[in-house]
């Protein structure tokens, strides 16, 4: 869009009156250029630039039939043209005859009344700042699922990688406005609606208009059939006979040119692109060999086929790594246990972490990645260091439910059902926080901590210090200096409950505000690396000490869901 909009200020320059310059400047040449170079790409839709106005309309393909240069050229349209009515009355006493008015019902061209206006410039008193906007077509945005994003100030869809794609940009200023829609969307609603994009063009150049009005014009048809581009054009003299000022008007035909079979399969595929397979080095258990094979669909195989292919859900075994990009960035991806999904783009149907920490997943669902997330996939591929998990095996190979215990699924069920039962007691206060807590899969400090500083926001920083207060001046044991925490553990000794039950449930919840508190706020000092060490020499890891924290946090909270509270 900047270069199209420097493209514009560069022509509207004026050079010096009565130069060769000038003379070239008022031929327009420049700006045919400009609609031959903007046929493709971004092209722009709407231009308001000084001197220049472009306005596009959809036309239907029918209309190009017979005379229609002769009638277009007659088009006379406003970028505030829309819908409307009238009424007037009839012979008979308090009748009213309505009728719908098309928005170009008055443009001066008969072929216009079946034309579709794309863009429209509206006007509303009521909205702060501007007044002035652009709305573009319903029927378009619709059919091509397209969403205004306001913070980009364009249309836009999610591409196939889940990246926010700007389809429609709008430049919208007190003094131009420009819009463009990107070539694809346009060939793709082009060959839905078997309809053509006409481009009307009006542009006029002067040094000085009222002088040079009553002096001689020389008048002339342009017309440009292999880029169907048709005008009329003319330069006004003066009585020196030195050229004055200079106009443009016409129109410009945009066709789809795509073959119709590439545009029935971008209809059927959802892409344009021909999807790309990368290969990885996996487990062909078949022949019980290590290698490296395509996850291409067309060189797989399943159980049922005898081939020398490899089965299709041959192990691909990846660096714990892999899983970094999705756990943080929680806006675009949804990572859970044992799947990933790209907002509405594309999706990991299954994964799971063996052993040995390796990620892995089968050659089947590696071929329904896009080509740009194969290749992240295939930058941490390695050599299988263990088995796939026992969890894999059972689900994907024997067809059963895992019903073995997984502790941070039972702490995010234990979560829920609390919630449920005791809002007043906990709740969580951001729902994202539910999905955005992971165990940690790699060795990084920094994993660790910010899962450390998750884990405590999700389960202390949902309790309601003001309900355990109200049960706490209840019971006659209520200290406005102590946190939560210890808020509830006073409650609990108050009620005399068992001290094994007090320690279970109160223990984990001061272990995650204390690591939160001494390492992801701090995470440097020789405090915070003597607590990491003694971690690391109880439990092995980082990641084996996760595991065993939310192991006892969800002890905890189903300790808080039994007691009366």
């Amino acid at each position: 869009m900047n270069k199209i909009l420097d493209k514009l200020h560069h022509m509207s320059k004026i050079p010096r009156h009565g130069t060769d310059c000038y003379k070239q400047w008022l031929e327009q040449k420049d700006f045919l250029q400009f609609l031959l170079d903007t046929s493709h790409g971004d092209i722009p839709l709407y231009v308001s630039y000084k001197e220049s106005y472009i306005y596009s309309v959809f036309l239907p393909q029918n209309c190009l039939r017979g005379n229609y240069i002769d009638d277009l050229m007659n088009w006379n349209c406003f970028p505030d043209s829309s819908w409307g009515y009238s009424y007037s009355y009839g012979k008979k006493e308090r009748a009213i005859d309505i009728s719908l008015l098309h928005p170009f019902d008055s443009s001066g061209s008969k072929l216009l009344k079946n034309a579709t206006p794309i863009t429209f410039l509206r006007s509303f008193e009521g909205r702060i700042g501007q007044k002035s906007y652009i709305e573009v077509l319903q029927l378009f945005t619709h059919l091509n699922g397209l969403h205004f994003v306001e913070e980009k100030n364009a249309y836009c869809r999610l591409n196939e990688d889940g990246d926010i794609e700007e389809i429609i940009k709008i430049h919208h200023t007190p003094d131009d406005i420009l819009v463009t829609i990107k070539q694809d969307v346009l060939d793709h609603h082009l060959f839905l609606s078997n309809s053509v994009l006409l481009r009307l063009f009006d542009r006029t150049l002067c040094n000085n208009w009222i002088k040079s009005s009553a002096e001689t014009r020389n008048k002339s048809n342009f017309s440009d059939k292999k880029n169907k581009i048709y005008a009329r054009q003319g330069i006004a003299y003066d009585k020196e006979c030195l050229p004055t000022a200079g106009w443009l008007r016409g129109f410009q035909i945009i066709r789809n040119y795509q073959p119709r079979k590439k545009m029935i399969k971008i209809l059927t595929d959802g892409h344009s692109k021909p999807q790309k397979y990368e290969e990885f080095i996996a487990h062909d258990w078949k022949r019980k060999k290590i290698a490296s094979f395509s996850c291409d669909p067309k060189k797989l195989d399943n159980y049922f086929v005898e081939s020398d292919k490899p089965f299709e859900t041959s192990p691909v075994f990846f660096k714990p790594d892999v899983l970094l990009k999705y756990k943080q960035n929680p806006e675009k991806y949804t990572l859970e246990q044992r799947s990933i999904h790209c907002r509405e783009s594309w999706s990991l149907k299954t994964y799971d972490i063996n052993e040995a920490g390796q990620v892995h997943t089968y050659l089947i669902y590696l071929g329904d990645l896009p080509h740009s997330e194969q290749l992240h996939w295939k930058s941490y591929n390695e050599k299988p260091k263990a088995k796939i998990s026992r969890r894999a095996f059972t689900t994907d190979f024997m067809g059963k439910c895992d019903l073995s215990y997984e502790p941070l699924s039972a702490l995010k069920k234990a979560l829920k059902d609390l919630e449920e039962e005791k809002p007043d007691l906990w709740s969580c206060s951001d729902g994202k926080l539910n999905q955005q807590l992971h165990y940690p899969v790699t060795d990084s400090l920094k994993e660790w901590i910010d899962e450390i500083h998750t884990l405590d926001k999700l389960v202390v920083e949902g309790l309601k210090k003001p309900y355990l207060r109200n049960i706490a001046i209840s019971l006659n044991c209520y200290d406005n200096k102590v946190g939560t925490i210890k808020l509830l553990k006073k409650i609990l000794e108050t009620k005399e409950i068992d001290s094994h039950e007090i320690n279970e449930i109160i223990s984990p919840l001061e272990d995650i505000h204390f690591l939160r508190t001494k390492l992801a706020g701090h995470s440097s000092g020789k405090e915070a690396d003597k607590i990491r060490k003694d971690l690391i020499a109880k439990h092995g890891d980082l990641r084996k000490h996760f595991r065993n924290l939310v192991e006892k946090t969800d002890k905890s909270i189903k300790g808080m869901k039994r007691i009366q509270l």
